[in-house]
């Protein structure tokens, strides 16, 4: 798996790690965590899709969708798709990747301040959470459960090998669990990542 650079010196005054940081490495680099040819990713991404709980989803938001990989691979899974990164680098090539996806929109918002309204019936949180310090993760699991609707389902998915992020995957996925918002809890783990499926409480 690709090593991006330490975050240690790239952390906004709540201890996330900034914007800036990774605007810089999609500029340096088309795919810096090789996304488009990883097996490690294409397993994963195989087993997020299996893991949807549902064949269809109305309106789909994926957070943090970087140049687009997923995106592709979810699409056909959605009625509408909104698809977020905070670097307008990785933004530019995901959306020449998926220009013939009509359904598909993207824009560039940061977790948690510039969270989509929705209403969405499906959010994919792919190699995120772990960015944010606790209190802004917790802040952005407050969001997405005002624009997931009751019965709608959360799916996080992280890697659970050691970095030096704010929050490690286990945090991530046990804040979820733990808000109340989020019920009906299901978990699979892999060697190295974990996918986890919450479903939106009434």
């Amino acid at each position: 798996m690709p090593n991006p650079p330490p975050t240690r010196a790239h952390r906004t005054a709540s201890g996330s790690i900034d914007p800036a940081y990774f605007e810089r490495l999609y500029r340096a680099e088309a795919d810096p965590w090789a996304y488009a040819t990883s097996p490690y990713e294409t397993a994963k991404y195989a087993a997020t899709l299996a893991a949807l709980p549902r064949d269809r989803y109305a309106s789909a938001l994926e957070v943090g969708c970087s140049i687009g990989v997923l995106t592709e691979r979810l699409a056909p899974r959605c009625g509408r798709l909104l698809a977020v990164d905070v670097s307008e680098a990785a933004l530019a090539r995901a959306r020449r990747r998926c220009a013939r996806l009509g359904h598909v929109a993207f824009e560039r918002r940061a977790l948690p301040s510039e969270a989509p309204a929705g209403p969405f019936d499906l959010a994919v949180v792919s190699e995120v959470g772990y960015y944010l310090a606790p209190v802004d993760w917790a802040e952005a699991l407050d969001r997405l459960a005002v624009s997931v609707g009751a019965g709608g389902h959360l799916v996080l998915v992280h890697w659970t090998g050691e970095t030096d992020y704010p929050q490690t995957a286990d945090a991530v996925h046990g804040a979820a669990r733990d808000h109340a918002a989020w019920e009906g809890h299901w978990c699979h783990r892999e060697e190295a990542y974990r996918v986890d499926v919450l479903t939106r409480a009434a």
